[in-house]
């Protein structure tokens, strides 16, 4: 009878040991915020909402999943807010390739590796746009005209150690041709948009979805696709790549958590992630908005970060050699 009451007692124990165990490591015990360090409305806080939307008509958590803007401090406060987070996987981070420029360039203080991957969700061209009367039909005609000119050409962009900044930085040096232009920056997209109408800038650096847009406006047109390969979106658009050059890095954009989030955290929210990305709605949704919808998990993801980080080391270092000139 002893020895019953012993093993009843272990048996009730464990199980409620399980139980405990099982409670403590529930995922999610609340709703899961994305943080987005860019304005409403440009491609990072569309995908965000996006991204929301679909992981709720699949029923993919228990909890909701709400996005938060925090466009202040080019990009610091959103990425100090995140690093800042308990990590539970309940505040998350979507970010993309500009980690790497503004930590090279110093204009902001965190690294992607000061945070815990989760993986890619979209691939991001980017390109050279111009007014729709603008002198020149592509890329070759915009630098025949700037090697002429006697004034530089003024290229516009949001924010210093951006990815539409250090891919222009890219396009000069690969074209030799840094002397030529000038490049001014502005607080968003809409800012840069509002300066090339009104005839403040000539051309600026802007994601193929934004550009999309303008030009169903009818009031801009794509001078050259900033990637090595073209896109049916833009059929006969010139590329970097017709021009010869080649390994171009791209903004890759994904999600990421705290660092120290568990890893059986991070597996759930990237196969969560990778559900959200295959589906055909949000596939739908990058093709509209010339955008490529691609899941990579975090381990592979992270080997293309620490490829580019080569490359955006020397794009640093042109840019502030050019700046001691």
């Amino acid at each position: 009878m002893k020895y019953a009451l012993i093993c009843g007692a272990i048996l009730v124990t464990s199980v409620l040991l399980g139980s405990n165990a099982r409670a403590a490591t529930a995922f999610p015990q609340k709703e899961i915020t994305i943080i987005v360090p860019y304005s409403t409305g440009g491609e990072s806080d569309m995908t965000a909402r996006k991204i929301a939307e679909i992981a709720g008509k699949l029923q993919i958590f228990s909890q909701p999943i709400v996005v938060v803007n925090m466009p202040s401090a080019n990009t610091r406060d959103a990425l100090r807010h995140v690093a800042g987070s308990k990590p539970d996987g309940h505040t998350l981070l979507l970010h993309h390739t500009a980690f790497l420029g503004t930590y090279f360039l110093g204009t902001v203080p965190y690294s992607y590796k000061d945070f815990a991957m989760i993986g890619q969700s979209l691939i991001t061209p980017n390109c050279l746009i111009a007014r729709a009367d603008a002198p020149w039909k592509n890329g070759t005609e915009l630098l025949a005209a700037a090697a002429q000119s006697d004034r530089p050409i003024v290229a516009g962009t949001s924010s210093v150690g951006g990815y539409g900044h250090t891919i222009f930085e890219f396009f000069m040096n690969a074209t030799k041709s840094r002397d030529k232009f000038k490049i001014i920056f502005f607080g968003s997209t809409p800012e840069t948009s509002t300066a090339l109408l009104g005839g403040k800038i000539d051309i600026r650096i802007q994601p193929t979805g934004g550009a999309m847009n303008a030009i169903k406006a009818g009031d801009s047109k794509i001078l050259i696709l900033l990637t090595e390969k073209g896109m049916p979106q833009f059929p006969g658009v010139e590329t970097l790549g017709s021009l010869g050059i080649t390994n171009i890095h791209i903004q890759r954009q994904g999600l990421w958590a705290p660092k120290d989030t568990p890893p059986a955290v991070l597996d759930q929210l990237g196969a969560a992630l990778e559900k959200i990305v295959n589906s055909p709605e949000f596939q739908e949704f990058a093709a509209g908005k010339a955008m490529i919808a691609e899941f990579i998990p975090r381990d592979q993801w992270l080997k293309y970060y620490q490829a580019d980080e080569k490359v955006y080391d020397q794009i640093a270092a042109d840019i502030k050699k050019a700046a001691k000139k």
